[in-house]
């Protein structure tokens, strides 16, 4: 048997481009169409989706807006994926978080005690591994949002299953904003 000593090297962007071009690997990078995308509503675009065999899922790319706040929610869970080699030139990047799962947040909203209190307004944090890659649990209230301002919307991914759908976070008789982005 002939022994094969492999010696290990630094991986750089050289090596990824060079492993992505041969078909081997995929680097992490927006579709083009996120990256052109100029609506006020943001984008979002599927990197690839497995197949169903595999136990589905997809990763997608998206573009943040500037608002409205849209509380949502998904019956399934979804990781963020929050890096980027140009983070820096990036707007900052809010989340706002209910603190109750969805059918809670809809009861309090439905008897008209929702506060402030039942929701956390993050700035999250890019190319850190401690904070930068999360899973948000099923049935969490969410919405991302870009600081208003003149610098790039900011970009990042998400893992999800193939078929997760978007459900909106029904909290009548409440609107919600971010008070960096009151202009």
């Amino acid at each position: 048997m002939k022994t094969l000593t492999l010696k290990p090297r630094a991986f750089t962007s050289a090596i990824l481009y060079f492993l992505a071009k041969r078909g081997l690997i995929r680097p992490l990078v927006p579709t083009s169409n996120v990256l052109r995308c100029r609506r006020q509503s943001g984008a979002a675009g599927t990197i690839y989706s497995s197949a169903a065999k595999h136990g589905t899922h997809k990763l997608i790319c998206v573009r943040c807006t500037t608002g409205p706040i849209r509380l949502n929610y998904h019956e399934d869970n979804e990781e963020f994926i929050l890096i980027h080699p140009r983070a820096r030139l990036f707007s900052p990047l809010y989340m706002i978080i209910g603190l109750h799962k969805y059918e809670i947040m809809r009861f309090r909203a439905d008897t008209g005690t929702l506060t402030e209190s039942d929701f956390m307004a993050l700035t999250l944090k890019y190319n850190d591994p401690a904070v930068s890659i999360f899973t948000m649990l099923r049935d969490t209230v969410h919405f991302e949002i870009a600081a208003r301002g003149r610098r790039q919307s900011p970009v990042f991914f998400v893992t999800e299953p193939s078929r997760l759908r978007l459900c909106p976070a029904r909290l009548p008789g409440y609107r919600f904003e971010l008070a960096q982005n009151r202009i």
